[in-house]
């Protein structure tokens, strides 16, 4: 059995994804019938996250991107029955808009009022120029950009939510690698935040650390050792 059990999304509940022992993530190939499994990634223990960030950290073909479509819906998993509690929004590292829509546009498009206001408060801080169309933006600009709609409907949607997200960091430099894990840090912990990572050097709060190692989903609730840098390589062993 393959499922994943959304609970009613009310106030009283806070979010929180639960992920069985015994739960498989990978995919199926083959033809209709003739379909063979491939397991990426399996859980031994189970693993919960509740309100709080997340880092999810593997080596470059682990199973990363998978784990986080099958928690978003999109990809069933192999086996297992997830649990999740919260609206979910899923941010891919491959952000898809017109080349000629400005960030400003698309803002004002899916925004409104207070959330609107504070993207735009967002984008100074980040140094995103609003008036340049998608097209024309650099990566790191682009990364901006959703960083900041992810940021702004987790924080106005209301309702518990779940945030799932693909490498946000990439293509940053330093100094905004470091105010966006700032934000990260200073926001309130009425969401689950899962957010896949390669650069651990910015973060210093974090509520959990994930990784797979040979194919086991392991999870570090403290760090272990004085930074989260340590406490990756420690599960990786």
């Amino acid at each position: 059995m393959n499922t994943i059990t959304n609970l009613p999304e009310t106030g009283s509940i806070q979010p929180f994804v639960r992920i069985p022992a015994g739960t498989h993530f990978g995919f199926r190939s083959g033809l209709i019938g003739r379909q063979k499994s491939r397991c990426l990634v399996e859980t031994k223990n189970e693993t919960f996250t509740g309100p709080g960030l997340h880092l999810l950290i593997a080596p470059n073909g682990a199973g990363k991107s998978t784990l986080l479509r099958t928690l978003a819906g999109l990809t069933p998993a192999l086996s297992g029955n997830i649990e999740r509690n919260g609206r979910v929004d899923y941010f891919s590292d491959d952000l898809r808009v017109g080349a000629e829509l400005k960030p400003g546009t698309l803002f004002r498009s899916w925004l409104r009022g207070a959330a609107l206001a504070k993207a735009y408060e967002f984008a100074e801080l980040l140094k995103l120029d609003v008036h340049t169309p998608f097209g024309r933006l650099s990566r790191g600009n682009k990364q901006k950009m959703m960083l900041i709609l992810a940021e702004v409907k987790i924080r106005y949607s209301g309702g518990p939510s779940l945030l799932l997200m693909d490498e946000p960091l990439s293509g940053l430099d330093i100094e905004t690698r470091k105010i966006v894990a700032e934000l990260w840090a200073s926001a309130e912990s009425t969401a689950v935040r899962w957010v896949i990572l390669h650069e651990l050097e910015s973060i210093q709060h974090a509520d959990s650390l994930l990784t797979i190692h040979q194919g086991d989903l392991k999870q570090a609730r403290n760090r272990i050792g004085r930074t989260w840098s340590e406490t990756y390589q420690t599960l990786q062993q």
